[in-house]
């Protein structure tokens, strides 16, 4: 039996926001390899020095700017495979994997979470999670008062890191926090898709039509 309209639309829903989101997973991939091969400016000492002049909630700015390509690659990666994973999905009608996408997303910030060593870390992974957090205001991966935080062994890391990176502990998990703003703007980014969609068919409609126009006048190029 074929999906009804809710189906459908869903599946359509599923489709266009991954694959939005496939094309900045590229994206940030592209910019991070760019910025890997040819990361002068970035990796020059003084610029890095100088940088360093400027934090904000104890994160260096020059630390982030060195680690910058890494960051780039490692999120390119990350929404690559979830976005991926969600469009295979949706397009193949697989229930299993559109459940598994939460899960390993979660596995993977858990991971990341492990290797994080305080906002004076010059790791490229400290200083993209210290990132995360002041951006998205929250800690770690879940709530930190959640039931299931107390039983990960990336407890007391997440307490340091919230302690260390704001005045007062954020309770919220990034993963919520990233999730909530992908919902929240989830509208817009679909009616920019659909208006790009559009836009590019009317285009080709338009190219056909001047072809016809072109071969009827005889103007052949």
């Amino acid at each position: 039996m074929g999906l009804n309209l809710g189906g459908k639309c869903g599946m359509f829903f599923l489709i266009t926001i991954n694959g939005i989101f496939l094309a900045l997973g590229i994206a940030l991939l592209v910019i991070g390899i760019i910025l890997k091969v040819d990361a002068k400016v970035i990796n020059d000492s003084k610029v890095i020095s100088t940088l360093n002049e400027v934090s904000f909630n104890g994160l260096k700015f020059g630390n982030l700017a060195n680690s910058l390509p890494i960051i780039f690659i490692v999120l390119g990666v990350v929404i690559l495979v979830i976005s991926g994973l969600g469009m295979f999905g949706a397009c193949c009608k697989n229930r299993c994997m559109l459940v598994m996408i939460e899960s390993e997303a979660k596995s993977l910030l858990k991971k990341g979470m492990n290797n994080y060593a305080g906002v004076s870390s010059t790791s490229e992974v400290s200083n993209g999670w210290d990132l995360i957090f002041i951006g998205f205001d929250c800690c770690g991966v879940e709530a930190v008062n959640a039931g299931t935080a107390t039983q990960d062994n990336y407890k007391t890391t997440t307490d340091v890191a919230c302690t260390a990176s704001f005045t007062g502990a954020q309770t919220k998990g990034c993963y919520d926090a990233i999730k909530d703003f992908i919902l929240k703007y989830q509208t817009a980014a679909i009616a920019i898709g659909i208006s790009l969609l559009v836009i590019e068919l009317i285009s080709i409609v338009f190219a056909f039509v001047l072809c016809i126009a072109i071969s009827k006048s005889g103007e052949i190029v």
